[in-house]
């Protein structure tokens, strides 16, 4: 999950069900296409068992489903006598995918599905024009200079780096403009959208979107059969206009958590019917760690059911102190819950906590998120712009060389080949760290030790 182009991690990625376009900036002449390999004419007979077949549309890139889950790994070169065996492997979230261009150069692609589930596909080529020029921009918020997508190594590399998901509200409606999407794709892998405003970010940022939709407030609560079509009807409307998916926000469980659609029962039967409606589609829910944490471990059944339909689990707050986190014990049950959704195939959204927007705060859920991912969950801030950007989302710790620790006096950590992170649970007397050498952190500048209290973390590089 949310969803910047990075290095052997996903920067940008696109479902390929329903229309997608991609944005060419005027003064393109042309774009060379050039695909080598299998045709997408062969008959299925004759292609590599289980690989998907990689095609090239103007500058966009399409490929064929392939294995179980909808995500796949993109390699790409970029060919020429200086730059052959420039390498990047990026995760992709759905079937298709805008890369950024290269001026002057010649890029190959190849696509597989992730998890090992498929073999490489053809061979696809994409030769960019020397010159692109960019847009008059309009009058508004301007965008910060592109930097570019740092590098990082292949696989095991997305547990360092960061998947931002977006929450496009309408706070991010003056940054809907096409100057701002070599920006957005830079920084992003997953949008959140709000339709029909969403709509837009369907083909403005190349990015995948899923629809918000809340059955709690939207008028299909209490939950029965008309309800539940009502609300598939929105998902496969959006998914028609070139959504990836859904997010069903107040997916609760319980009476102690409210809003909530319910029954319990019927939440699953939606679930399951926007899973039968849009087989493909992502499932975000929306569910409170503290309600449905305890359903897990009590086996129940329609929480099971709804499960495995279910793709992504958002932890709204991430683990601030408004999530209910707020004791050692809190944050070592919160890691099992990330472990046990893990063994699920599900992923995390940790959000910022918008009742405590700033950088402690933030840099203490972006250590977390750093403990438990796997390379497929996502993070956010509150209300985020070009304009607004907090810099620790752009950091690259590589590749994870350890697990996660706990050390004695409630600190957590976790090593990767550029850097550590390191947190202290809630209620942890404070605590100095020594460090290596000097290291990085947003928050923390360059430093040769730490000294973190219950509630704070350190992401460090160097």
């Amino acid at each position: 999950m949310p969803t910047r182009f990075r290095v052997a991690c996903p920067r940008g990625t696109v479902e390929g069900k329903g229309r997608r376009s991609w944005y060419a900036p005027r003064g393109v002449v042309a774009v060379l296409v050039v695909s080598l390999g299998v045709a997408l004419a062969l008959p299925a007979g004759s292609r590599a068992s289980g690989a998907p077949v990689l095609r090239a549309r103007g500058a966009a890139l399409q490929w064929t489903r392939a294995g179980r889950h909808n995500e796949y790994k993109l390699l790409i070169r970029v060919l020429g006598r200086h730059v052959h065996g420039r390498r990047r492997l990026v995760t992709v979230v759905g079937r298709s995918f805008a890369p950024p261009p290269v001026p002057g150069r010649t890029v190959m692609y190849r696509v597989k599905a992730a998890f090992n589930e498929s073999g490489w596909s053809n061979r696809t080529t994409i030769a960019f024009p020397n010159e692109v020029e960019q847009e008059r921009p309009s009058e508004g918020p301007q965008p910060p200079p592109r930097e570019e997508p740092p590098e990082e190594g292949v696989p095991g590399g997305g547990q360092g780096a960061v998947r931002y998901r977006l929450d496009a509200a309408s706070y991010f409606d003056a940054f809907a403009q096409a100057q701002f999407a070599p920006w957005v794709r830079l920084h992003v892998s997953l949008i959140k959208g709000y339709p029909p405003f969403g709509d837009r970010f369907v083909s403005l940022f190349g990015l995948p979107v899923i629809g918000y939709h809340d059955p709690a407030t939207e008028g299909q609560a209490p939950l029965g059969p008309a309800g539940v079509a009502s609300y598939v009807g929105k998902v496969t409307r959006d998914m028609r206009a070139g959504y990836t998916g859904v997010f069903i926000d107040d997916a609760n469980w319980s009476p102690g958590f409210s809003p909530s659609p319910g029954p319990r029962a019927n939440l699953a039967n939606l679930i399951e019917a926007i899973r039968a409606a849009a087989p493909g589609a992502l499932i975000e829910i929306n569910s409170h760690y503290g309600d449905i944490w305890p359903l897990i471990q009590a086996g129940d059944p329609d929480v099971a059911r709804a499960l495995r339909s279910v793709n992504m689990i958002c932890v709204e707050f991430g683990v601030g102190p408004t999530s209910g986190i707020t004791s050692g014990r809190d944050y070592g049950q919160f890691m099992q819950y990330a472990d046990a959704v893990h063994a699920k195939g599900i992923h995390l959204t940790l959000t910022g906590d918008r009742f405590h927007n700033n950088v402690p705060t933030m840099e203490y859920n972006l250590a977390t998120y750093f403990l438990i991912n796997d390379g497929r969950d996502f993070v956010t801030g509150t209300d985020l712009t070009p304009a607004s950007w907090w810099s620790g989302f752009d950091v690259n710790l590589g590749t994870a060389v350890s697990t996660r620790q706990r050390l004695p006096g409630g600190v957590w950590t976790r090593r990767f080949s550029r850097g550590i992170v390191y947190t202290a649970e809630p209620g942890a007397p404070a605590q100095t760290i020594a460090l290596p050498g000097t290291m990085h952190s947003a928050e923390w500048g360059n430093v040769q030790s730490v000294t973190l209290a219950g509630g704070q973390g350190a992401v460090l590089t160097g």
